[in-house]
């Protein structure tokens, strides 16, 4: 169980595989073929030495506080990562 509120919400830069144009391609356009940087926002659950997995969004069940859904989650294999920003989280009041 995760408590939510001590969860950390973060910005992380990953890179990634890129797949070139299909077809034939001439072999210095092959060998320039470049990864893609990806970005991802959410709550950090998971961060160890094989991975990070980061949670976009949850849900609370209203009457039991500790039964939570988490939702949009992506496994990050760590070597992929190049950087991981922690961002700062303002909870606002609910509406009536």
């Amino acid at each position: 169980m995760i408590d939510i509120n001590k969860t950390p919400m973060v910005r992380v830069t990953w890179v990634d595989a890129r797949d070139t144009e299909t077809g034939w391609l001439d072999i210095k356009d092959v060998l320039k073929a470049h990864l893609a940087i990806c970005q991802e926002v959410g709550w950090m659950v998971v961060n160890n030495a094989e991975k990070i997995v980061i949670m976009r969004s949850y849900s609370k069940d209203s009457k039991d506080k500790n039964d939570i859904n988490g939702g949009g989650a992506i496994a990050i294999p760590k070597g992929w990562v190049i950087h991981i920003e922690y961002l700062t989280v303002s909870y606002g009041t609910k509406r009536k």
